[in-house]
């Protein structure tokens, strides 16, 4: 079974991985009229940019280097297979020329087998939704424009998520009887972020935070139970920010991608409450069988103490509440550094859109599939960005940066993890603090 799920996660992982790089152009590249046909086609640029009168570019990979006048150079359609009435007649969609961000000048579409037509875009029903641009700028372009004063603010504002975070867990700590000082919450806390590098998921380090932590007190199921509080309420806030934000793009901003994203985060809200209603209410628990599954799992031990950690927080509303709120700045710490990483690149992403499509990128790079969710993140940011005229390269560059300035910082941890001599444990140390736990029972 453990091969199996080995298997299965670096299988989604490198289908994802396999997905991106198949989407992924290193070149600038545009759709260009090359002949009396007006069918466009993808080539390479070799020289010009957006608001180049003209546009040099390279029929093939090996191919001769021509100049194509900017009329020559459409705008990709809205989406693949995109159609529009001319004259009562369906034709399909292959360029726009777009007179700006909203309105169309002319539409390119075929009129037959090998032959395309300009029509004005008056004489058709075609609308501008998600407006492309005509170049689209490769992952070359965009590291060799990057503005270094932009990186460094994505960078050195990301560190006060530590202090956070750190915070946080302090206090939750307390809430089950276990007084550490904010030094020591702090150094386990960057422990786990050092790991975080490394292990499946952008959460993998938890793992080893509820290791170290559990050996510093004789509470190890309460101090287990914190790192899992936490995390759950960083995603809770993660979920109830990205939810919130594509509720407001699709409603405000019509875009239509944002609404599953925003009904899924609203069913798992509103199913957490309705969990955590039913477990702190001793009738509810019974009435709808709760208490008759707790007492069949294994481990009964170890679940009363689980409990018993629940019943404490539950004792302490206030508390649940006001890390959920410190949860919010954390995450949008995080929204701003990628902002940053964006005007950097000059990415042709609305600032709105980061609130949805961080958060969103975020949680599913927290799924304990790859390290650093990698694959996983580029697959959702393409399916958000690529819909609003972003190009693959653009979703790309966004999430690695993304990734890579919390690498970046996760691997100052690795300073504390050699000089406390913190390691991940072993089966055997591990099964060393769970008979110790048990012996308390």
């Amino acid at each position: 079974m453990k091969y199996l799920k080995g298997i299965l996660r670096w299988g989604v992982a490198a289908a994802g991985a396999w997905y991106v790089l198949s989407q992924l152009t290193w070149n600038d590249r545009a759709l260009v009229i090359v002949d009396g046909s007006n069918v466009p086609v993808w080539e390479n640029v070799v020289a010009g940019s957006e608001d180049s009168a003209v546009l040099q570019v390279q029929a093939g990979r090996e191919g001769a280097v021509m100049t194509v006048a900017h009329d020559a150079v459409p705008s990709e359609p809205d989406k693949k297979g995109l159609t529009t009435v001319v004259d009562g007649r369906a034709m399909a969609v292959v360029g726009i020329d777009l007179l700006d961000m909203r309105r169309a000048r002319r539409v390119l579409v075929m009129t037959g087998p090998g032959q395309a037509q300009w029509v004005d875009a008056d004489k058709t029903d075609y609308q501008v939704n998600l407006p492309h641009p005509r170049v689209q700028e490769g992952v070359r372009h965009l590291l060799a424009s990057a503005q270094r004063w932009y990186l460094c603010a994505a960078i050195f504002i990301f560190p006060l998520t530590f202090i956070i975070t750190a915070f946080r867990w302090h206090e939750l700590l307390k809430a089950v009887g276990i007084v550490l000082p904010a030094s020591r919450t702090f150094i386990l806390n960057m422990v786990g972020a050092f790991y975080n590098t490394f292990m499946p998921g952008s959460t993998g380090g938890d793992v080893l935070k509820a290791y170290y932590v559990a050996k510093q007190t004789h509470h190890r199921t309460r101090a287990v139970m914190s790192v899992v509080v936490d995390r759950m309420i960083g995603l809770l806030a993660l979920i109830i920010l990205g939810g919130a934000m594509a509720a407001f793009a699709s409603w405000h901003w019509q875009i239509r991608q944002t609404r599953g994203v925003a009904a899924f985060s609203g069913v798992i809200i509103l199913g957490t409450a309705a969990g955590l209603l039913v477990f702190y209410d001793l009738r509810l628990r019974k009435l709808s069988g709760l208490d008759w599954i707790i007492r069949r799992l294994p481990m009964q031990a170890r679940v009363e103490k689980a409990i018993e950690a629940m019943q404490l927080y539950g004792q302490r509303p206030g508390l649940a509440a006001a890390a959920l709120v410190a949860s919010f700045p954390v995450h949008a710490i995080v929204v701003m550094s990628a902002y940053f990483a964006g005007c950097a690149f000059s990415l042709h992403i609305p600032w709105y859109f980061y609130w949805t499509v961080v958060p969103v990128s975020v949680l599913a790079g927290s799924i304990p599939i790859s390290p650093q969710g990698a694959g996983v993140m580029e697959y959702f940011a393409i399916l958000l960005l690529t819909p609003l005229g972003c190009t693959v390269a653009e979703a790309v560059v966004l999430t690695m940066s993304i990734r890579l300035v919390q690498v970046l910082w996760n691997l100052t941890g690795g300073i504390l993890v050699l000089r406390g001599g913190y390691h991940a444990p072993t089966t055997a140390e591990a099964r060393e603090v769970e008979e110790e736990d048990e012996d308390r029972v």
